[in-house]
């Protein structure tokens, strides 16, 4: 590796996470996390994994965060449900990063900032939030682009997706599905991992970036052959379902393939 990996601290051990702190540690990054419950697959974990409520009041005062003030990057991978007050929280969050001078905070978003309008955007389209989530999403991106943080990535990932949890599974259990002829606009979880890693070795000031696959494929179509890797039947889109979507692009090179 020709770039020096930072120490790095994670907040939300989950899906993106556990994954990540693996990588980063195979590549003798020392890795800190945070998440609220243990797992017995946490317990060999090769990293220094805190417990927390961070819906507590008075969580980032605990001594717990003293395994986080030597480690200049900091990860934030949790989505909005994970949080009574999310933004609330992530500020309180962002405070204790700028009080022990973190260099550089990586935030996963969603695609979803870009509203369900009709149209093709990238990372320089106006974001057009809609639902309670993306809202509370662009309210925490927002927070850590005027923050005092040096160097600030925001990652909005596309539909996250693995054969070990693949949304196509809950598309099973429903029949007449609308939005077949959407686009997708998704991420398999793999990319997104080493988008998160590549990102985390180049601090470059502040930076938005789309982690989306370059194809587009219609919902009906992607489903029916993701199904078919795993075995399964494809899901049952409504025929007659005629609507549009976005598509996500990025102007950012990644470089990224499966």
């Amino acid at each position: 590796m020709d770039k020096t990996l930072p120490d790095c601290a994670i907040l939300g051990l989950g899906y993106l996470g556990r994954p990540l702190a693996q990588k980063l540690y195979e590549n003798g990054c020392e890795v800190a996390a945070v998440k609220r419950h243990l797992t017995s697959d946490d317990i060999n974990l090769p990293i220094w994994l805190d417990t927390a409520d961070l819906n507590r009041a008075a969580v980032f005062q605990t001594a717990l965060w003293q395994h986080w003030r030597n480690k200049p990057t900091w990860f934030c991978l949790l989505p909005p449900s994970a949080l009574d007050d999310y933004v609330s929280t992530l500020q309180q969050w962002l405070r204790l990063a700028e009080s022990f001078g973190v260099n550089h905070i990586i935030f996963t978003g969603s695609t979803g900032v870009y509203g369900d309008e009709v149209r093709e955007c990238d990372e320089t389209s106006p974001i057009c939030p809609q639902t309670d989530n993306a809202k509370q999403i662009a309210a925490a991106e927002a927070l850590f682009l005027n923050s005092r943080i040096p160097n600030v990535d925001i990652l909005r990932l596309g539909g996250l997706y693995s054969a070990e949890r693949h949304p196509v599974t809950r598309l099973l259990l429903k029949k007449n599905i609308g939005g077949g002829r959407q686009p997708v606009n998704v991420v398999h979880q793999d990319l997104a991992v080493a988008a998160l890693f590549q990102t985390a070795l180049n601090p470059n000031g502040r930076s938005i970036k789309n982690v989306v696959e370059p194809n587009h494929p219609s919902r009906a179509e992607f489903y029916a052959a993701e199904a078919a890797k795993l075995g399964l039947p494809a899901p049952d889109f409504d025929p007659d379902d005629h609507r549009g979507g976005k598509i996500v692009n990025t102007v950012c090179a990644y470089g990224l393939s499966l």
